[in-house]
């Protein structure tokens, strides 16, 4: 049960203000609340499977080195998409022909893996040698964190003009495009 718990907290404390709650939040300015959580969960899911049981295996074949410059390009495409078509760029990922939950699992996944989540995940689950637990509390941690973002994009897409929110969510995946390109750049 302490895996469970300190997973949480971990990993819940450590997606306060993380790019992946902004991007739920951005996602969730145009995107339906219910497709962006089951999107976001799968992803979480996802992420945090590959932290309990590959670890830093699939590291060794793939440099994350060249994961972050992929969710670097995926943040930039979707910021300049937004910046430059509005709301059209909002209906593009909508109306993708892989439609908006493969739009988000895609990136988020590839934002978030690698990063200091996954890699506490990692470390949690060598500490506990309690997998399920870890997987279990860090998955809940990253998801209601990510709820938070979630209720402040669909309070926001509420009360400001639409305009207002392409800028935000446009600034918002440009800047973590950047932040996200020059870790890559770093490792």
């Amino acid at each position: 049960m302490n895996a469970l718990i300190s997973s949480f907290i971990l990993v819940f404390a450590s997606e306060m203000g993380d790019k992946s709650q902004f991007m739920a939040m951005a996602f969730a300015t145009f995107i339906k609340a219910r497709t962006v959580l089951i999107s976001i969960l799968i992803a979480a899911l996802l992420n945090m499977g590959i932290a309990v049981l590959f670890g830093s295996f699939i590291t060794e074949y793939i440099p994350i080195k060249y994961v972050k410059l992929l969710a670097a390009i995926s943040f930039l495409i979707f910021g300049l998409i937004t910046l430059k078509n509005g709301h059209e760029g909002h209906e593009k990922i909508r109306k993708s022909k892989y439609g908006p939950v493969f739009t988000i699992i895609s990136t988020y996944f590839i934002s978030e893996f690698g990063d200091k989540t996954q890699l506490s995940t990692l470390a949690l689950t060598a500490t506990y040698k309690s997998p399920i637990f870890v997987l279990l509390g860090a998955t809940a941690g990253i998801f209601i964190a990510d709820v938070i973002g979630i209720v402040l994009g669909v309070y926001l897409g509420k009360k400001l003009p639409t305009k207002i929110l392409h800028y935000i969510s446009a600034f918002i995946f440009i800047i973590f495009g950047f932040i996200t390109l020059y870790e890559a750049k770093t490792l």
